[in-house]
């Protein structure tokens, strides 16, 4: 875990408006939707360690706008995106995401809030009945009582399992029995260590050194290299945001020029990341030596096509906002605010206490639901006096009674251009092997 520094002065960056300020007064039940712009808070990382976060979930907002702004908005109201910068730190979370509800009185959702300070900021969001797609992996969310709180990805115990599967029964490689875990010592980074140490564990793996890596600026990792390398692991486990290219170069330079191979979460499917080790070791090597693991998405479809359109759009106001055509979190995002204003004109209210539950019906659908995949699908059925559907960009969503959606996990690769490619999926036998192994 990084420092906690409570008198540390938080960063909100400015807002991007998509078409519109926000303004207007407050949400009020069975009132309608009434007037004035909404507003979809972003609070994520944007500068310090795992800056590399932020822009992702941004990019999901800049897409989801132009759907329910180009469509009549939501009951003629538009839709805007602003950044709320945590830093990755529940100290400085804290006051972003008061000065987020304070300064905002119609916020719509919120979208971010990752396992860097989630723990500390969520709270404070479901204080203010505002709905939140969160994208911590944190195991204190998997039966979490915030009623508020929604996530569209598994928690990170599911991607250190899937990890573990890629080393034990991945594909064109012998199964790996030695494994240095090196992840950052940041919050989020730390949550995968436990799980994937329990289940490869038991599973006849061992665990060749555990290495939290400081992922500050400027930090060489000759020492820490020198260190993993002398427990001679076959694999690395990582998440090091920000550092893995340097890490891994290292690596490379200490170990005679070779690579070891090196198995990423799913965090590790994201363009910055790709940038940085391509970089670092070369993007022979790369595509060589890297695995990770994602969730089973088609990339394809009516949804993922106006995502994609809008993603490219948004390059306009985001220059970066296209690479991240293939980021699980941004689309599940998308998704997530896409929802959010289906379900505030199924209820025909723009009180979260209202249309929050309808998220969750819109999500996993009722008996004889019309299953839409667009914003503009879902409002005329929804006028057409149909219940709906939403099956969205990130694909299916199946809420439990917490909020947490849970899909099925494949192991990939990339290819030289940074596109990730389907490499395996883990079969039902396996991913139970592995879950029974971890204490699920």
């Amino acid at each position: 875990m990084r420092g906690f520094e409570p008198f540390k002065v938080v960063s909100v960056v400015g807002a991007i408006v998509v078409l519109a300020a926000c303004g207007g007064g407050s949400p009020s039940s069975g009132s309608g939707l009434g007037s004035g712009a909404l507003l979809v808070g972003v609070i994520a990382p944007f500068t310090g360690a795992d800056a590399a976060l932020g822009p992702a979930y941004y990019a999901a907002c800049l897409a989801a706008a132009p759907s329910i702004n180009n469509n009549g908005g939501v009951g003629g109201r538009q839709v805007s995106c602003q950044k709320f910068d945590s830093r990755g730190e529940p100290a400085d979370g804290v006051p972003a995401a008061n000065a987020m509800i304070a300064g905002n009185p119609n916020l719509m959702a919120v979208v971010g809030c990752t396992s860097d300070e989630a723990a500390a900021v969520a709270p404070i969001i479901d204080r203010a009945h505002i709905p939140m797609f969160c994208m911590t992996g944190q195991t204190e969310f998997n039966k979490t009582t915030l009623k508020y709180f929604h996530r569209l990805v598994p928690a990170d115990i599911y991607d250190a399992y899937a990890m573990v599967g890629s080393a034990l029964y991945g594909p064109g490689h012998t199964p790996y029995k030695r494994a240095a875990l090196v992840f950052g010592n940041d919050i989020g980074s730390q949550a995968f260590v436990a799980p994937a140490t329990n289940a490869f564990t038991k599973l006849g793996g061992t665990i060749a050194i555990n290495q939290p890596i400081n992922l500050a600026p400027g930090t060489s990792y000759r020492t820490e290299v020198a260190a993993m390398l002398a427990t001679h692991p076959d694999v690395i486990l990582t998440e090091a945001l920000g550092a893995a290219g340097t890490y891994l170069k290292e690596v490379k330079t200490q170990n005679g020029g070779t690579m070891i191979p090196f198995i990423g979460t799913s965090a590790t499917i994201d363009p910055t990341w790709f940038q940085q080790v391509r970089d670092a070791i070369g993007v022979n090597d790369l595509v060589k030596y890297y695995a990770g693991v994602d969730l089973g998405y088609s990339f394809s479809g009516p949804a993922y096509d106006e995502f994609i359109t809008n993603l490219n759009a948004a390059a306009s106001t985001f220059a970066d906002a296209p690479k991240y055509k293939q980021r699980g979190s941004t689309l599940h995002l998308y998704d997530g605010i896409i929802m959010t204003a289906l379900a505030m004109n199924a209820t025909n209210s723009k009180d979260p206490t209202v249309y929050n539950s309808k998220i969750k019906e819109i999500a996993n659908g009722t008996s004889g639901a019309t299953v839409v995949s667009t914003y503009k699908d879902g409002v005329a059925a929804i006028k057409a006096g149909k219940s709906i559907q939403f099956v969205g960009a990130g694909g299916l969503n199946s809420f439990d009674a917490y909020n947490n959606s849970v899909s099925g996990y494949i192991w990939v690769t990339y290819d030289n251009q940074g596109n990730e490619v389907k490499a395996g999926q883990m079969t039902p036998q396996q991913t139970a092997t592995i879950a029974n192994a971890g204490g699920i």
